[in-house]
């Protein structure tokens, strides 16, 4: 218990005024959104607003065509030329990137470079728990991790109460 001072009834007592604080401002911010949805919808049917999609969409298709066509502009003229700044504010960066046959690379770096190897944690937890009932791993120990669980619906619950 985290509070020694106070008695099960008294901490049951807080349980319920905040479940009933938890479900009375939740249903405001049900509502706040659902009058929120409601303008919004509003405001997009309007014409003025489809009429800023129709020029937001075109503009982005002519972004996304000439920052391509930009980009390979300035990559061809520095293969051409070597120049790195072909104009102001574009430029290319020459970046080394390496190639490699990955098992040798794993190969070498468990011998060589450990700390290079991540442990998949998700993929080890996993493992370790569903082999804990037959081969459990010994360097591997199980802790309870409380998590309190909260309905979503907090009025239909009521009837748990005692």
């Amino acid at each position: 218990m985290s509070n020694p001072d106070m008695s099960d009834s008294e901490i049951k007592e807080l349980i319920r005024n905040a479940a009933h604080n938890l479900e009375h401002w939740r249903e405001e911010e049900a509502k706040a959104k659902g009058e929120r949805e409601a303008m919004l919808k509003q405001l997009k049917e309007s014409e003025r607003w489809q009429t800023h999609e129709d020029i937001i969409s075109e503009a982005r298709g002519h972004v996304d065509e000439l920052d391509a066509e930009l980009r390979k502009l300035a990559v061809d003229y520095y293969e051409m030329t070597g120049a790195k700044k072909p104009y102001p504010g574009v430029g290319v960066r020459v970046e080394l990137q390496p190639a490699y046959d990955k098992a040798k690379a794993k190969a070498w770096a468990l011998e060589n470079l450990p700390e290079a190897l991540d442990l998949n944690t998700a993929v080890f937890e996993k493992h370790a728990k569903g082999v804990r009932d037959t081969q459990s791993l010994p360097f591997v120990t199980f802790n309870e991790l409380p998590k309190p669980t909260i309905s979503p619906n907090l009025s239909s619950s009521k009837s748990d109460e005692e």
